[in-house]
């Protein structure tokens, strides 16, 4: 009888510990995934970012400075807010601006339009009666106040419009920066038929969308680890190369330096330098399509190590070549790799415009279950991910808007500086 006892606990712990193993990899291969839609618009940000700043007769100190905001914008928003803090802060696994909304209504009576109907939709809700005795002074007086609930209303649905902006700016610059790279190889080709395959690029793109996340994570996902993998290599080499100190630049002196230096100027260069963050909200607006620890996996390990090399390259090279920033991307490209560097730089636009889509699907989702967003079609393409959704309406609307923005602006610097304000 004992015997028997302890196979059967033996075959118990021996299951566990097979279902452990299964867990993890379960969540290794979401971090895959994640590749190739949440992290799309922030690891092909190097692509814009020098290119779209103002810089007039930048010197080594400039640089240097520029390089430290980068890289300490990069830590306190990449990984203390969004890795760290925000992401624990989901609604039942949702993330995105109205997430938040809907849990502070679902824990205080602070709804406008449907806070009832938020409340009795969630199985894990509790009553308000229930937890009115454990509402902070602070959640009494959003209670109390119609004006400050007006404003906390006010503040999820700008968060919302900002992050539908980024979803139109996103594809649009990102794309336009890449196709862009065929004008130095071939000086012939004008601006206006970048313009056109770049807009035809987007409408394939969003064409695809109705096949849903996991099927287009899947098939994007090599190309955005290609470009995560190449691109700090080619940083590397840079540092080697041009400039190997670049990395006291980490130090924050060099920060009060810079703003001390250029005043007036350097706060404008501002709107430049956050793009280096450009995309960073789809690590909580996605977290439906995925969860926590797969999109913290991928960004401490594999984004973030990506991107402080390769904005380290970009900027080694530039000190070396002070007045090449209006092509900061592709000119610290060895001729070599040229080509191939192209090739993937052109595929990894193309995915980094889904993360800011998929993010405006579920943030649109979430909004339309409030009330606060008209009725419009919402389908789950996923059978065991509730979070996973597509729109037809709002998909072919932001389609229109990316290619009118190629279209209208058509310069990659006028999209850059619309871009800062949205991403401020």
């Amino acid at each position: 009888m004992e015997s028997q006892i302890q196979l059967h606990i033996l075959r118990g712990s021996i299951s566990n510990a097979q279902e452990n193993r299964m867990d993890r990899w379960g969540t290794l291969v979401l971090a895959y995934k994640t590749l190739g839609v949440v992290f799309g618009g922030l690891v092909t940000s190097p692509l814009y970012v020098y290119p779209s700043m103002p810089l007039k007769s930048p010197t080594e100190e400039d640089y240097l400075g520029i390089y430290s905001i980068m890289f300490w914008t990069l830590t306190l928003i990449g990984v203390v807010k969004y890795g760290s803090i925000a992401l624990k802060a989901d609604d039942q696994g949702e993330g995105g601006t109205f997430a938040l909304y809907s849990l502070l209504c679902r824990h205080m009576n602070i709804g406008i339009l449907s806070s009832n109907r938020v409340s009795s939709n969630s199985s894990l809700a509790h009553s308000m009666h229930e937890s009115t005795g454990k509402i902070s002074q602070l959640g009494k007086f959003f209670e109390s106040s119609m004006v400050a609930r007006r404003v906390l209303l006010f503040v999820a649905i700008l968060g919302m419009c900002m992050l539908i902006g980024d979803g139109i700016l996103t594809p649009a610059i990102s794309v336009l920066s890449a196709m862009d790279g065929l004008r130095a190889p071939f000086p012939s080709i004008n601006k206006s038929l970048v313009e056109a395959l770049s807009a035809a690029v987007l409408v394939v793109l969003f064409l695809l969308q109705k096949f849903g996340t996991s099927r287009v994570s899947f098939l994007f996902s090599p190309i955005m680890g290609a470009w995560t993998l190449t691109t700090p290599l080619v940083g590397i080499y840079s540092i080697i190369h041009y400039y190997p100190s670049i990395f006291k630049a980490l130090s924050p002196h060099y920060i009060v330096h810079f703003f001390w230096r250029n005043g007036k100027e350097g706060w404008l260069l501002l709107g430049g330098t956050v793009l280096c963050i450009t995309g960073s909200e789809a690590l909580f607006a996605d977290l439906g399509h995925f969860n926590r620890t797969s999109i913290q996996i991928a960004f401490l390990f594999t984004i973030y190590p990506s991107l402080v090399l390769t904005y380290a390259g970009q900027t080694a090279y530039l000190i070396r070549n002070l007045n090449d920033h209006d092509d900061g991307f592709y000119k610290f490209i060895p001729t070599k790799i040229y080509w191939p560097i192209f090739i993937i730089a052109t595929s990894a636009a193309i995915v980094a415009s889904q993360s800011l889509i998929s993010a405006t699907f579920s943030i649109i989702k979430q909004s339309v279950v409030l009330g606060y967003f008209p009725r419009v079609k919402v389908v789950h393409t996923s059978d065991n991910k509730e979070g996973e959704v597509y729109s037809p309406e709002v998909n072919y609307i932001l389609m229109v808007l990316c290619v009118a923005v190629i279209l209208i602006f058509g310069d990659g610097k006028e999209i850059g500086n619309a871009f800062g304000m949205v991403t401020k």
